[in-house]
């Protein structure tokens, strides 16, 4: 079963708007250890209020 990382941010600047990612995984616990890397990183570098993440079965 493949799960998908979604990630959501909201940039300033010249870009208006979302911008949109996303990632493919062979595994639900993959998919969600990324997403919480991400998270973890957004909170260092103070942009975890732009950020949100969603790992959904495909």
């Amino acid at each position: 079963m493949a799960y998908v990382l979604i990630v959501v941010s909201w940039l300033g600047g010249v870009v208006n708007g979302a911008a949109i990612s996303t990632q493919e995984f062979t595994s639900a616990e993959r998919c969600e250890a990324v997403r919480l890397a991400l998270i973890e990183d957004a909170k260092a570098r103070n942009f975890d209020d732009t950020l949100k993440t969603f790992c959904m079965q495909k």
